[in-house]
């Protein structure tokens, strides 16, 4: 069920790197397939217990990185935008909290040194494509969830 989730996945990742900004109803396609997969994976209960915890992780470490981004930049509109905040808070259903904070932390780390590694080879665009960076991790997740599903 988890492969539906690539068809979105894959073309926001390819706009969000090309031209920094997604369609909007890609990003709710994207939302609304991984909230029937979590629910169909999960069950009512378990899903809107880790959409509450995460919801509020993913709120009281954006509090932090406003700061940052604020005191640092005086703005934070010019940093994150408002698909990058959807397009983290539509994870939230899928994850346990553990696991939530894991994959945004890896998936954060691995976006960052892969737009270092491109930078320093091409001198190129110095915003981040934060949806490019997170939805490649959450596709070689899923792949790697396939692939173990279906040799056991």
């Amino acid at each position: 069920m988890q492969v539906v989730i690539l068809i979105p996945l894959v073309l926001m990742i390819l706009s969000d790197y090309k031209s920094r900004t997604v369609v909007l109803w890609q990003l709710l396609l994207f939302g609304a397939t991984m909230l029937i997969i979590s629910l169909t994976e999960n069950g009512l209960r378990p899903t809107c217990v880790n959409l509450a915890i995460n919801i509020f992780l993913s709120l009281w470490i954006g509090l932090g990185v406003y700061s940052y981004f604020l005191l640092k930049y005086k703005s934070v509109q010019s940093v994150m935008g408002k698909g990058d905040i959807l397009f983290v808070l539509f994870l939230t259903p899928f994850f346990t909290p553990r696991s939530f904070l894991i994959f945004m932390l890896v998936s954060c780390l691995a976006t960052l040194l892969m737009w270092g590694i491109y930078i320093f080879l091409r001198k190129g665009n110095s915003n981040v494509p934060l949806i490019s960076g997170i939805g490649v991790c959450l596709c070689v997740l899923f792949i790697y969830q396939q692939l173990i599903r279906n040799l056991w």
